[in-house]
């Protein structure tokens, strides 16, 4: 339970860095259906870097930095089809609704695929005995 709370807490923070870009993106004059991607894409980058060092922090993780790091946005890539898929599905259908509420509506459904595959895919546990395969601080 303390992983998942500490997962969420990034997750929070991942849903401030996106909305918070989406409307400096919006209010800078960027269009909706592409500042909704970009915003996304930095919550992934900032969301990885808090999930490898903090959340499964103590973890000893398997594979190489960089791997897991391939593994986590291949993840968030899948989680930002369904975020944006949802987020363009819910501007058609909800035009009176502030975009950046829409947006936040979408993270949602990602964030629950998201947490599971990660947990047990891209931060898994080393197995015993694995230490040439842990993480070594050097990829």
């Amino acid at each position: 339970m303390r992983l998942f709370g500490k997962f969420a807490l990034t997750g929070l923070g991942g849903v401030v860095v996106n909305l918070g870009s989406f409307q400096l993106m919006l209010t800078s004059g960027v269009h909706a259906l592409l500042a909704s991607p970009i915003a996304i894409e930095l919550s992934i980058i900032s969301n990885f870097l808090l999930n490898n060092y903090w959340t499964f922090g103590s973890r000893e993780l398997s594979g190489k930095r960089r791997v897991r790091g391939l593994k986590y946005h291949l993840v968030s890539l899948a989680t930002l089809f369904l975020s944006y898929g949802t987020f363009v599905l819910l501007s058609v259908l909800f035009r009176d609704v502030p975009l950046v509420i829409l947006q936040g509506c979408a993270i949602a459904p990602a964030g629950v695929l998201n947490y599971s595959v990660n947990s047990l895919w891209t931060f898994r546990e080393a197995p015993p005995g694995a230490a040439d395969d842990v993480q070594d601080g050097t990829g």
